[in-house]
């Protein structure tokens, strides 16, 4: 069974031609019921010719995934040879990121130091295990 979306576009671009040329000839003979049919064929031919455009570019066949696939891979090679890609120092603790100094950012409460200062944990609060 032939679908609609097998022949969409054959019959988007029959439709636009002959709306197109039917129009035009109306045009030039002055003959205003062909004009205006040229004009109703073409105002129905070019949504149709988007609908064909927009799913066409929305099919993705296997062969062109996989081409992909290997584009990438072949690309994500060529990075790590060229020593784009490298593995980010883990951070240490207690050193800005920004000024190597070894405060802390201004946006990183530490807890420890909250803990510490904290009145409700003193020695004869604690409870003993």
């Amino acid at each position: 069974m032939i679908t609609f979306r097998r022949i969409a576009p054959a019959l988007a671009g029959t439709l636009f031609v002959a709306a197109f040329v039917t129009g035009a000839t109306g045009w030039v003979t002055s003959t205003a019921p062909l004009t205006d049919a040229g004009l109703l064929g073409l105002l129905t031919a070019v949504p149709l010719m988007y609908w064909v455009m927009i799913t066409r570019s929305h099919e993705v066949t296997d062969e062109q995934i996989a081409q992909a696939e290997a584009r990438g891979y072949v690309k994500a090679i060529d990075h790590v040879g060229r020593g784009i890609i490298d593995v980010p120092p883990t951070p240490s603790p207690g050193l800005c990121g920004h000024c190597g100094r070894g405060v802390s950012p201004a946006d990183v409460i530490s807890l420890d130091e909250h803990r510490r200062s904290a009145p409700y944990l003193t020695e004869e609060n604690r409870a003993v295990p």
